[in-house]
C-alpha cells in the first residue's frame, strides 16, 4: 500500500471528526511518510510500519467509531418521527421495569452496607446495653465479637456489590442515552 491509497482510506474513516481534527491526524500521518521517505525508505515500508489505516482509524476515533461496512447505521440515524416516537414509547416502557429492578438491586446493595455496618458495631450495641439495663452477659460479647467477623466479609461484598451496581447503572444509562439519540447499542 502506498501513500496516496493509505491516506485515502484514513480521510474516508474519519470523515465523521470535525475537519480541523481529521486534517491535523493525517497531517500527522503525512509527516511520518515526509521522514521516512527522507530516511531512504519506501511509501510501502512506511505504511507497513505504520499498521492497518483501518485500526489507526478505528482507535483515533474511540468512542466515535462506526463500522462503514454495516448499512444500519445510516437508517437508524434518519429515524422518521414516528421512529424516534416508537423508540422513545419503548425505552419508557423498558424504563418502567429497568427502573425498579436497578431501585431492588440498589436497596440490596445498601442493606448489605448497612448489615456490616451495624456487624462491625456490634460491641459497641453490648456496651450500650450494659449501660442501659446495667448487667453485663459474658455470651453477648462473644457474640458481638464473632459478628465483627462477619462483618469484615460483608465490608468486602458490599464494595464488590457497590461497583457492579454503579457499573450496571451506568451502563443501563449510557445505553438508554444512545437509543434515545436514535444510535444502535
Amino acid at each position: 500500500m502506498n501513500k496516496k491509497q493509505f491516506i485515502a482510506i484514513l480521510e474516508s474513516r474519519l470523515s465523521v471528526l470535525p475537519l480541523e481534527e481529521s486534517r491535523e491526524f493525517i497531517e500527522e500521518v503525512e509527516t511520518h511518510f515526509e521522514i521516512g521517505i527522507q530516511n531512504g525508505r519506501t511509501e510501502q515500508e512506511i505504511a507497513r510500519e505504520l499498521g492497518d489505516p483501518f485500526e489507526m482509524a478505528k482507535e483515533a476515533l474511540g468512542d466515535r467509531y462506526v463500522d462503514m461496512e454495516t448499512p444500519s447505521h445510516s437508517a437508524v440515524n434518519k429515524t422518521s418521527a414516528f421512529g424516534k416516537y416508537a423508540i422513545a414509547t419503548g425505552l419508557f416502557f423498558c424504563a418502567l421495569v429497568a427502573i425498579p429492578f436497578l431501585a431492588a438491586l440498589w436497596s440490596g446493595g445498601v442493606a448489605i452496607a448497612l448489615g456490616s455496618l451495624v456487624t462491625i458495631l456490634s460491641p459497641v450495641l453490648v456496651l450500650l446495653d450494659y449501660l442501659v439495663n446495667g448487667t453485663f452477659y459474658p455470651a453477648k460479647l462473644f457474640l458481638s465479637i464473632s459478628l465483627i467477623g462477619i462483618g469484615i466479609f460483608l465490608g468486602y461484598a458490599t464494595r464488590s456489590v457497590l461497583v457492579g451496581l454503579v457499573s450496571l447503572t451506568s451502563k443501563y444509562s449510557k445505553w438508554n442515552s444512545r437509543m434515545a439519540k436514535g444510535r444502535e447499542a
